[in-house]
Parts: C-alpha cells; structure tokens; sequence
C-alpha cells in the first residue's frame, strides 16, 4: 500500500486533473478497487471528486467518475511497468522526489512544518515518493507515446466543427499576429554593483548555515521561474534540465561544481546568480539558484530607445525586417525567427490582442497593418524589462468562430478531442486485459 497516497499525474485531460497528495492525518479507510498489484483508496476518490465536482455536490456518479479515473490511472501503470522500452534512472526518480519535496515543503510552509506534519524527516519523507514518482514518470511516457501518432486530416477538422451547432459556435477575440525586434537597457552601474554586494552577502550565509538556499531564493530572487502559477515558491529549485541549454556562464559555473557546492557570485545577461548544484548526470542538472536581476538607468533606457529608432529607419528604408530583427533584436525566442511572436506553448501565431498584455495593446491599438511603432516598452516572457518596436503583420477582427478564419485553432482542438477518445479506447482495452476489481458498494458503472 502506498505510504502517502500519492495519485498519479499524467499528460492529458482524460486522466489528468489525479487526487491531491492525502493530507496526514487522513484515515485510509478502506481499498476502493484493486487493479493488478495495485490498489486505489477510498481516502483518493474523496479527494478527487471534490476537483471534478467543481464547486457542485459530489454526486454517486460523479464519485463514481473519479473512482474510474484512478482506475484508469492504475491500469496505465500496470501496462507501463511491464513494458521493457521504457527505462528510468534511478537518477531521475530522486530528480523527481526531490521536486515533490520541496512542493509540498512550500505548501506546508517551510521544510520543518513538512516534517512536522508526516512525522518524518525529509529524506524519509523522499524516499517514501519514490515508488509513486517511478510510476508518474512511466505513466507519463507511456501515454506520450501512444499519441504521439495520432493526427487530424483536414476533413477531420472540418468534420469535428461541422458538429457544433450554429448558435453555439463562440466568438473568437480580435487576433493579430505581430513581429518585433528588442533592445535591453544597460543596466544601471550603481544598482548593478549593490545588486553584487547584496547576493555575495547571501552566499555568506548561506555557507555559514546562518540560512539555506531555499529561504533565501524565496525572499529575494528575482526569478520568475521561482514561482508557480498558484503563487507558490520553489527554493530557486530547478530539475531535469539540460545543461547545454542553459546560459554559458551560467553552464560553465554550474559544471565547475560538485554536487552540494556552492558556486561564487556570477554574472549572465539576466543579473546575479548563486548555484547549489544538487546533481549532474550527463547533460542532465539539477540546482538551487537565487538571481537578482539589474534594473536598468534612465541614461540607459535612452540609449536602447535611439539604438530601436535607427534600425526602425532602416526597416523604413527598405531593409528587410526579418533580416533586421535576427542581427539585431535581444529577444532570444523571437530573433531567430525573423522577429516573428508566437505563443510559447502552442506556436499559434494569431494571438488574443488581449492576452499579450497591457503594453502590447497600448502598442499595437495605434497601429494599422504594415507599419512599424516607435519605440515602447515592453516586458518579455522572461520578465525582463526592455523595449521594442513592433510591426503589426496582421488584424483579424472579432469574429464567429470559422474553419476559414480560425483553422490552426481549431486543428488543435480537433487533435485534442481525437487523442482523448483515442486515449479512452485504449485504456478501456487495457482495463479488459487487467485483472479489476471494484468493491466500492457506492460504485456505479458508467451509463448504468
């Protein structure tokens, strides 16, 4: 039986949205279904329902629901441990423990209110994550693989939108689709060197144990990757990354490193770093960091505001702007595409005016097809303050929801429901082929 409970995250919404971590103290009261060498509790159907319910009673159905969900879950697994293609290092389990860890030590409100809490250290309380982190990472490569093949025609397209009703076929927003070539002020001297002053103070204490990393990066780092969507904080912890991807100095600081050393003040173009390498195997780092950034000067805001001025003249004068941007722009996600914005997830190029933010509209609201703005600021999707001047390509008004109009969008959501139908049959297959027992007497089989 699974020491903490833990339900089993995967990729996509069909069996997305698992049960949350069972609170200590919670009384496991009894096994809900038995699915291969696997059980599901009643204690993780009660904390899933909630989720599905949204705010609604929780209904014998929609219980029911969650119940087939976790099942589910557990017949993926069951597929997956016994399928030899799939390999995971021990190394990435404890990458993985590690990262729970410090989320639920965020959540609990500090390391020593999570030990408190389970009653365990926290190395017990990692070691006890392991099995269920083995089985997550399995889950998720399995599922991914299985619908990396799935695709839509485009008569699938057509045919899926073709289901939706007139009346009820949304209004889409204004899109536009836009491309921009960025500078980045210097940043101002004299911040910059109390910037320095102040992380050097905190590697004191870090090293002297006066305070941990952790503590630190969540008071003072500037990064925003240090914090999640709900508002939590991280420790400035980062797992599973590739070392070669990462800013060169910051690559060279970190390899330098043994694990559970700490690495001097250094510098990269996004400010102050201290490093706690935690790992490295391979390519593959794991670390701690804190980041100050540096605010930029009034002196030096001008100067990235003429340098744009120069290259919008030569853009006007007939230099090709894709040209332009890749030479010139510091925005690293767009400059190698020619300027070219797009959603960093999806790759959609026609985006919600709306979406892109404050400034973005404030710019793009003056513009008409085909011209370029002057100069405006803007904050990247690194956070980083700069600015930019931005050529409006395309303006698509509010509109019906269309395949004409809207077809890249409407691939996506295609594609998505085909994967989850997809998903569906194939765990349906699986659950044939896995020994499954329900025992919930509140159980009801679905369309029963």
């Amino acid at each position: 039986m699974r020491s903490l409970a833990l339900a089993v995250l995967v990729a996509l919404p069909a069996l997305a949205a698992a049960a949350q971590p069972v609170p200590p103290g919670t009384r496991l009261d009894g096994i809900a279904a038995v699915v291969g060498d696997q059980v599901v509790l009643y204690s993780e159907v009660d904390a899933l329902a909630p989720q599905l319910a949204q705010g609604e009673p929780v209904t014998d159905d929609l219980w029911s629901r969650a119940l087939d969900r976790l099942v589910g879950q557990r017949v993926v697994i069951s597929e997956a441990r016994q399928d030899t293609t799939i390999s995971v290092t021990e190394a990435r389990v404890t990458r993985a423990a590690q990262e729970q860890v410090a989320r639920l030590a965020q959540q609990a409100g500090g390391e020593a209110q999570l030990e408190a809490a389970y009653g365990r250290t926290l190395g017990e309380i990692e070691t006890s994550l392991r099995d269920d982190v083995r089985d997550e990472i399995l889950l998720q490569t399995l599922q991914q693989r299985r619908m990396q093949g799935v695709t839509v025609t485009p008569g699938e397209v057509q045919s899926w939108f073709s289901q939706i009703p007139q009346a009820d076929r949304p209004e889409v927003p204004e899109l536009v689709r836009v491309a921009h070539i960025v500078q980045v002020p210097a940043p101002d001297e004299t911040a910059k060197a109390e910037r320095r002053a102040l992380l050097q103070s905190l590697r004191d204490s870090v090293v002297s144990d006066q305070a941990t990393i952790e503590e630190l990066a969540n008071r003072y780092s500037t990064d925003p990757g240090n914090t999640g969507r709900d508002g939590t904080k991280n420790g400035g912890l980062y797992t599973d990354l590739r070392l070669s991807e990462v800013e060169a100095r910051f690559r060279a600081a970190t390899a330098a490193l043994d694990p559970g050393e700490y690495s001097q003040v250094i510098e990269t173009p996004f400010g102050y770093h201290l490093i706690r390498l935690n790992e490295l195997e391979g390519d593959r780092v794991s670390f701690n960091h804190i980041l100050l950034d540096i605010p930029s000067g009034a002196r030096e805001a001008e100067q990235a505001r003429e340098t744009l001025r120069v290259l919008r003249d030569s853009v006007l004068a007939g230099v090709p702007f894709e040209g332009v941007a890749r030479r010139n722009s510091e925005d690293p996600y767009s400059a190698q595409r020619g300027g070219f914005v797009s959603d960093p997830e999806s790759g959609q190029r026609d985006l919600n005016v709306d979406g892109l933010g404050a400034q973005w509209k404030a710019t793009i609201d003056s513009l008409d097809v085909g011209e370029i703005s002057e100069p405006a600021p803007v904050k990247l999707l690194d956070q980083t303050d700069a600015y930019h001047v931005v050529l409006l390509q395309k303006r698509t008004p509010a509109h019906t929801l269309s395949v004409a109009d809207d077809y890249a969008l409407l691939s996506q959501y295609a594609l998505q429901d085909k994967r989850l139908r997809a998903q569906q049959e194939w765990v349906d297959d699986l659950r044939r082929r896995v020994y499954v027992d329900v025992r919930a007497p509140r159980y009801e089989p679905a369309g029963g």
